[in-house]
């Protein structure tokens, strides 16, 4: 098959994949007009490969809405061993590149040229995927539609800025929610994504249930399962205090933030029994292996740059604050939005209480 744009091949984890050789750089990538691959994504599909391969109750089949050159749905077949993935483009060429990566894979695979959302009002799968160039607000009420009684939703948001507060007014557009531009405004933005499914999925009848949900590089994704029911999901808006600590708030307190999702961003259960495989990379094991450790504890983390900042000491060594957060009876644990970040279930006046007893 003859493309009409130059190829280079990479290896992903157990793909080998051709895709269009194209120059590179740092940071976001601009939209071109060739099928669009990031490799700063690759560490998305390593978790998201290693989830599916243990979701709950099983995959029989699975949908790459938005395929460009097939390399998530190509994982999905090849490390979840997901008996059936089809995949679907709105570009001709992104499909023939599908099609070369699925030859070059020895893997079986539907390949459609559709719109997504014509797809999903026809047919259901047991786990759909959108992971768009952009805000993926257009595509989710068709996801969200499907008449199983239960199924899986990954969703991928790469517009990081508005939804970590640096465009508050596209984020207040696209999610209807206020973010908030803070050393937490990752972990906000997630929590407003989740929240904005959160409210779709209770127009159609349905309660969401997050599984595995992260921030990493310069996107956010959840993984969600969708089931029929209509009890109230977690959502709160919440205020940031001068000393960095968050309380819950009416939505119209001035400097609310959100609506956005204030339950659990994973599943710890699901979490405990995810093992990675020799096709993931290290970033990969140092998330999940974050990710379990703060799976359960509440929301929002403590910054200690901002607390040293604010306390105008210098930053202890981390283990030593989590000792003496833990010497006090509380939990404690690095947080994988900051490096330099800690979750706790410890009030603000502890927590500051703990970071002094460090510093000495």
């Amino acid at each position: 098959m003859t493309l009409p744009f130059p190829t280079v091949e990479v290896v992903e984890g157990r793909a080998r994949l051709l895709v269009p050789d194209v120059p590179r750089r740092k940071g976001p990538l601009p939209r071109g007009d060739v099928p669009f691959y990031n490799p700063t994504n690759a560490v998305n599909r390593d978790v998201s490969a290693v989830l599916l391969a243990r979701w709950p109750g099983g995959l029989r089949d699975a949908f790459d809405g938005l395929a460009a050159t097939g390399a998530w749905g190509i994982r999905i077949a090849l490390e979840a061993s997901v008996p059936r993935v089809v995949f679907n483009d709105r570009s001709r060429d992104a499909c023939d590149l599908v099609r070369a990566n699925l030859d070059r894979n020895h893997v079986d695979g539907e390949v459609r040229t559709a719109d997504m959302q014509d797809v999903l009002r026809s047919e259901s799968f047991d786990f759909v995927d959108i992971d768009p160039f952009g805000p993926p607000t257009p595509f989710l009420r068709a996801a969200i539609a499907g008449d199983r009684p239960e199924f899986g939703l990954g969703v991928t948001a790469t517009d990081t800025a508005p939804l970590s507060g640096t465009y508050p007014e596209a984020c207040v557009r696209r999610y209807g929610a206020r973010p908030l531009r803070c050393p937490q405004g990752h972990e906000i933005g997630l929590r407003i994504l989740i929240g904005h499914i959160a409210r779709r999925a209770a127009e159609a009848g349905r309660v969401i249930e997050p599984v595995l949900s992260f921030s990493a590089e310069h996107f956010l994704r959840t993984h969600l399962r969708v089931l029929r029911g209509r009890d109230p999901a977690p959502i709160a808006t919440f205020t940031r205090d001068p000393d960095g600590g968050f309380h819950p708030c009416e939505p119209s307190e001035r400097g609310s933030i959100g609506p956005l999702w204030s339950g659990p961003l994973s599943d710890r259960e699901v979490l405990s029994r995810l093992r990675t495989t020799e096709w993931s990379r290290s970033q990969a094991v140092r998330l999940l292996d974050a990710l379990r450790s703060e799976a359960d504890l509440p929301p929002f983390f403590a910054s200690t740059d901002d607390l040293a900042r604010r306390l105008r000491v210098s930053p202890p060594r981390l283990d030593r604050f989590l000792d003496a957060l833990r010497a006090m009876g509380y939990r404690a644990a690095r947080t994988h939005f900051d490096p330099r970040g800690v979750k706790t279930d410890a009030p603000m006046g502890d927590i500051e209480r703990a970071f002094s007893e460090a510093t000495n």
